[in-house]
């Protein structure tokens, strides 16, 4: 499942309510938006580097600065450059006028994020603090206070915000299993899964099958979790097929695991995450051309939150099938795009080596 905490969290605002907001802040008063709406646009298109460019030329052309920093700092975030990105957010909010708009809410999300991103968690904290100050039912807000106070090991403290945030919102199992997630990272996995019983507890009569299969995937009772789930197999459903698969994962029935994804593939609208997911199952049986065509598969759907992993997945494979030529082209434009990625600059390390 996707948790909460991304290295780029999904753009809030399109590019149409970008122009939106420009209109309202009386845009026809300065210089002319077009480099910093351009700039969104390949922001939306997963295009960082071609993005901060043109923020940039927004910038230098006098257009909205708080937007063009904001901007910046998202495509920033895309590039893996955190630090940069933390320094565009200040400026965002710096040039921001005013009382805090749900504009500069979000700015503030995603400095935390880069905070975070940086190790930087007590900073994190105290933005997320500003916000609760403010906001005194944000959920989000609680939730991600709580991952940032865990991460500089003071569990009960993190345990409390968990807990507020769950009470926001108790209908919320994806809250509930992100928490088991960052617990987990932590070593608190067996604290987190109590979490996840007491969800299981309190809302079994509400659940649906779907639920139970993914609420028993994290408890790591895989049999039951396919018991639940299985009708789901041949569904249009791309979270569950991604868990139903995952969980023949954990079984080590890598085969079905590969049938499933492959089945939701074949009777829906291409799905980056499952393809991902397919490819990497099918190096883990060592087809790698079948991998290879899973992972370009994947990067053919477009933007997505999974574009980078695919790319370098595909490296990966690549390598694995003995192409390594192929992949030393691959990882020298893969770290163009993305240039501070160390897991990538490690690989790249071993592929000079060949």
């Amino acid at each position: 499942m996707i948790v909460r905490q991304k290295v780029v969290q999904a753009v809030k605002l399109s590019v149409v309510v970008f122009g939106t907001i420009l209109l309202i802040n009386g845009c026809g008063k300065k210089a002319e938006n077009t480099n910093l709406l351009a700039g969104m646009e390949l922001v939306e298109e997963y295009d960082f580097q071609g993005a901060v460019e043109k923020f940039e030329a927004a910038l230098l052309n006098n257009e909205d600065a708080e937007l063009s920093y904001r901007g910046q700092g998202i495509a920033y975030m895309g590039l893996g450059n955190y630090a940069e990105a933390e320094t565009a957010f200040l400026k965002s909010i710096e040039n921001a006028q005013g009382k805090p708009t749900e504009l500069v809410y979000d700015t503030n999300y995603y400095l935390a994020s880069a905070y975070m991103k940086q190790g930087k968690y007590a900073d994190a904290e105290k933005i997320y603090s500003a916000i609760i100050g403010l906001k005194k039912k944000e959920k989000d807000a609680y939730y991600l206070r709580a991952c940032a106070i865990l991460r500089q090991n003071r569990y009960d403290e993190a345990v409390e915000d968990f807990e507020k945030a769950f009470a926001l919102d108790s209908n919320d199992l994806e809250l509930v299993t992100d928490a088991y997630v960052e617990m987990q990272a932590a070593g608190f996995g067996e604290q987190g899964k109590a979490y996840i019983r007491e969800f299981m507890a309190k809302k079994e009569k509400s659940l649906g099958n779907g639920e139970k299969g993914i609420i028993s995937y994290y408890l790591e009772d895989y049999e039951s979790a396919c018991n639940y789930l299985d009708p789901y197999a041949k569904g249009d459903d791309a979270k569950l097929s991604l868990i139903l698969g995952q969980t023949y994962e954990k079984l080590g029935d890598m085969n079905y695991a590969s049938v499933i994804y492959q089945n939701y593939l074949d009777a829906n609208a291409p799905d980056a995450a499952i393809y991902n997911s397919l490819g990497i199952c099918l190096m883990n049986q060592q087809r790698y051309d079948e991998a290879l065509e899973a992972f370009e598969s994947g990067i053919a759907v477009g933007a997505s939150d999974y574009l980078q992993e695919l790319k370098f997945n595909r490296i990966v494979a690549n390598e694995y099938n003995g192409n390594f030529a192929q992949a030393k082209t691959m990882m020298e434009e893969y770290l163009q795009i993305y240039p501070d990625d160390a897991r990538a600059k490690k690989e790249n390390d071993f592929l000079k080596t060949r």
